[in-house]
Parts: structure tokens; sequence; C-alpha cells
């Protein structure tokens, strides 16, 4: 018998996965990619069957924009129906992209769909195939600004197991995503809270506390080549054994393909026609890791090199460049692209010399020179301490 588990997935944005790629690839390669990321969703139905999970978790942004697209709609509501006709549970969140106000026509939901309500706390009881009693409660968002920390209203909830199901921003860093319902590490900890299934934030994330864990899946197929967007993508596997304790939760990929992004050092390239074995041989590595899915890269030049053409996307021969690496690297993608070039290469500097002449660099270098560190540390913080001395100039 399979054992008592759920499954936590967020932020899976249907109808507006590949916006961004317009103007970055073919239109062919376009079309083929965007018809590949819809499969994203059938595989999150697949798992859940596949792994007989009790209940599925949704931790708010189903939809990239409340209004939604009719195509999309459906699409969801078909995958709903095969999990309700296995058996599966599902709880549902609104998050900032698809807050539940009031003009939201939710539609006819598949039996065992349960949507949280807005701005006010939904709980339910569920019994797992092991027999415990697990409480699955959670909010939606009421509106796209979310302001307020929701974790308060959780406080009150009492039970052997509970999984609270919150779109939030843990810790408040808005660099990449807005501070929406922000909330704290201390906060989750001192709820009643024993599984914190969140969303919000893209990048995948599990942390410890006292009473279990707070997590976040990440989003279920990357948009993009941000760092956030990039890397496996998929859903979270949650065992609650017959104690009741929550076990770390275990990822399973469900992403059509993958953004990564690939910086390319070209300090020991001495010649222009070596530039593309080195680029192809790091394509080929992220390729073999990507568990067989297109990969859709962000390729950066790196290092020191007294190659003027690969220094500046302005320099004369830099063009000629770009379409010799894209030219070659097409049949190392297969079908994957390259969806950017960028180079921030610098030109070589002699150390030696650098530390007799009377600079801030000089003076850097000389301190550097005072610490005890070991060979691979002491050249990684010298390549920083360039870098940042020459992007200032």
């Amino acid at each position: 018998m399979a054992g008592a588990k759920f499954l936590h997935a967020a932020d899976l944005h249907l109808g507006a996965p590949l916006e961004s790629l317009g103007e970055a690839v073919d239109e062919a390669t376009f079309t083929r990619i965007k018809a590949l990321v819809k499969k994203a969703f059938d595989r999150l139905i697949d798992v859940a069957i596949d792994e007989q999970v009790d209940f599925v978790v949704l931790a708010g942004d189903v939809y990239d924009n409340a209004e939604g697209d009719p195509g999309v709609q459906r699409r969801f509501l078909l995958g709903l129906r095969r999990l309700s006709e296995a058996g599966i549970k599902v709880f549902m969140a609104h998050g900032n992209h698809d807050p539940l106000t009031k003009d939201v026509k939710q539609g006819s939901l598949p039996e065992g769909v349960v949507v949280f309500p807005a701005g006010k706390l939904g709980s339910h009881l569920v019994t797992m195939r092991n027999g415990v009693d697990v409480t699955v409660a959670g909010v939606s968002y009421r509106r796209k600004n979310e302001t307020d920390n929701l974790v308060p209203l959780f406080a009150g909830l009492n039970g052997r197991t509970i999984v609270g199901v919150l779109h939030t921003n843990v810790g408040g860093n808005d660099s990449v995503h807005k501070n929406y319902a922000p909330s704290t590490p201390t906060e989750l900890q001192a709820s009643p809270v024993h599984y914190w299934a969140l969303g919000h934030i893209h990048k995948r994330s599990v942390n410890p506390i006292e009473s279990g864990w707070w997590a976040y899946p990440g989003n279920l197929q990357g948009r993009s080549a941000k760092a956030s967007e990039c890397g496996p993508k998929g859903v979270l596997i949650v065992e609650v054994d017959d104690d009741g304790r929550v076990l770390e939760p275990r990822f399973v990929g469900c992403a059509a393909v993958r953004f990564e992004r690939v910086s390319v050092s070209v300090n020991a390239v001495e010649a222009i026609d070596k530039l593309n074995d080195v680029v192809n041989e790091a394509l080929e590595s992220v390729v073999s890791g990507a568990d067989g899915l297109p990969v859709l890269a962000r390729l950066e030049l790196t290092g020191s090199t007294d190659l003027a053409d690969i220094r500046s996307m302005d320099a004369p021969g830099w063009k000629s460049v770009e379409e010799s690496l894209l030219e070659e690297v097409a049949d190392v993608l297969g079908d994957g692209a390259v969806v950017k070039v960028r180079t921030s290469c610098r030109a070589k500097i002699d150390l030696a010399a650098e530390r007799d002449r009377k600079t801030v660099l000089a003076a850097a270098l000389s301190k550097l020179d005072d610490l005890e560190l070991d060979g691979d540390a002491k050249n990684a913080v010298t390549d920083v301490l360039i870098n940042a001395m020459t992007e200032t100039k």
C-alpha cells in the first residue's frame, strides 16, 4: 500500500509561461516550446495519481491573471476532474496573480475541490489512508496587493497534524518577488502548523522548524532565464507517517522545458576559433544534466581575455562571434535554444605590475595578500575584486 502523502504545488501561472521569449527566439522555436510547456500541468496530475496522494495543495497563483483564458481554464478543469475521478482531494488558495475578488467567477468545480475563502481562514479535516487525521487550512487573497500578515489567522488551529496553505513572502525580501502577505520564519515557527505549504517564491526551498517544515515548491514551470526561473521545476511530495509526523518533502520534476543560466569562462581561450569549443563543452554538460528536457539557455561569457571582440557587445567583431556561437550550439541543444547571449569579460590584468601601482585595486590586492587563504579561495576573491574595480571605471 502506498504511504499516506500529499502533493504540494504553487505558482502554476497557467496562461502565460513564456511571454518574455517572444523576441529572444525564432517564431518556430517559440511555438514549439509554447506547446511543450502546457504539458507541465498534465505532469502534475500524472504525478499525483502515480504517487497515490491523498490530496493536492495548490498554494496560489494557479493562473497568471485573475481573468484567465477560457482555454487555460478548461485545461485546468479537466485536470481537476482527473484528480476527482482518482479520489484525490484538492485544496486551492488564490494569490496575488489570481486574487479571489468578488467579480471572479469560480465556475462549477469537480467534487472534492475546495477553494479557501478570501481574507479569512478555511479549515477541512482529511483522514489519510493510514488513518491519520490531517487538518488542511488556508486563506486566499482578497486583493492583488495583499499587505496584511495572514499568519495570525492560523493561530487558533488545533489538531494532530496541521497543514497551512498560504501565499506569502517569508522574510520580506522583495528584490525578486513583491512583499505580499509578509511573514517571518519566527512567526511560522510559533504557529500550531506542522507543515506550511507556501507559494509566491519561485525558487524551491525546504526549511525545518521544531514542529515540522515550511516549504516553497517553486513554480511548476520556468518562464524565463531569470535566476529564480532556472533549474529543475516541479512539486513536493510530503509524507505523513503513522504517528502524524510530517516527513521531509521530496521533489518531483514536472517541467516540460528547463531554463538555465550558463556562465562560460574564457580565461583559457587564447584564439577566437577556440571559443566555440569551450562554449559547446559547457552547454553539453548542462544538457546532459537536464533529465532529457529541452534546455533554454542564457549564455554569458565571463573571465579575462585579450580578445577585444568578446569583451563587449559593441565590439566590431561581436556580431560575427555571436552568430558563429548560435549556429554551432543549435546542434548541441537539439530541441532547446539559446535565448540570450551576453558578455561580462574584462581585459587581462598583470597582477604583479598592478601591485606596484598606486591604485585602489593595488591596495585591495595588498590586503588580500595578508589574508591566510588557500589558492582557489584567493583566486576567487581576486576575480571578484578585479571585476568590481573594472566595472566602476
